[in-house]
């Protein structure tokens, strides 16, 4: 087991951001941005606490193992070694434009923290409507399978991944992937991606990829989604 652990702390439509601890003891953080129109990643690594050289190593090869979507494609990782100076939360400003600005700013931040939660929250009521049992992944499938909810009726377990924006053709081929290699259901197995756009050749990827791993694979679009479950449309629209 690694000695490295990832707390994901953020998920918005175009990125991710990590708290990383090691034996313990948070040594920094990742953020991770996604590039739009395409599956590229582009990391930036800040190393807050000393660090051996082969231990830096190891923790970029759990990254690139671990969190990065599409290993196979561009990707590139920045390593900072970065010293942490003060932060500011929710200070009181004196009524200007510029507090106004930053006062804006949080709330948008806020904002869209609380978005990324309910691309999750509407799912689960979308699949419940169609007589699935829905849970929030453990972290166990969220780290390593990239599964953000179970579902499951009498015959069938979905394992499902959320996607607020666009989903890359090889970061379907590694969750549908990991998905084939799960045996811990004698239920039948769907692989199930929710995202706002689909690459052009989704609908003929998918029929390779049931032939080729023996399992369910399904698709669904935000749209459909929102005018299943008609309340979350003003915010995740």
């Amino acid at each position: 087991m690694s000695d490295f652990k990832f707390h994901r702390g953020i998920r918005t439509a175009s990125s991710e951001q990590y708290d990383i601890h090691y034996l313990g003891e948070n040594i920094g953080e990742l953020h991770i941005h996604f590039m739009e129109q395409s599956s590229n990643e582009i990391c930036n690594l800040l190393i807050t606490k000393e660090l051996e050289e082969i231990n830096k190593e190891k923790l970029v090869d759990e990254i690139v193992d671990t969190l990065i979507y599409n290993p196979e494609d561009f990707f590139w990782i920045n390593v900072f070694n970065a010293n942490y100076e003060f932060g500011i939360i929710n200070e009181p400003h004196p009524d200007s434009l510029k507090a106004r600005q930053k006062d804006l700013s949080k709330v948008l931040n806020t904002f869209q923290v609380a978005k990324g939660q309910l691309s999750e929250v509407a799912p689960i009521e979308y699949f419940r409507g169609f007589d699935y049992e829905v849970k929030v992944a453990s972290e166990y499938y969220d780290k390593n399978l990239k599964i953000d909810l179970i579902g499951e009726n009498l015959k069938e377990q979905l394992y499902i991944q959320v996607k607020l924006g666009m989903i890359g053709e090889q970061e379907i081929i590694k969750t549908v992937s990991k998905v084939s290699e799960i045996n811990k259901t004698n239920k039948s197995k769907i692989a199930c991606i929710v995202a706002e756009r689909f690459p052009v050749k989704a609908e003929f990827l998918r029929n390779r990829l049931e032939n080729e791993l023996g399992l369910r694979v399904m698709f669904v679009h935000k749209y459909q989604i929102l005018e299943s479950v008609s309340k979350y449309k003003r915010t995740l629209k």
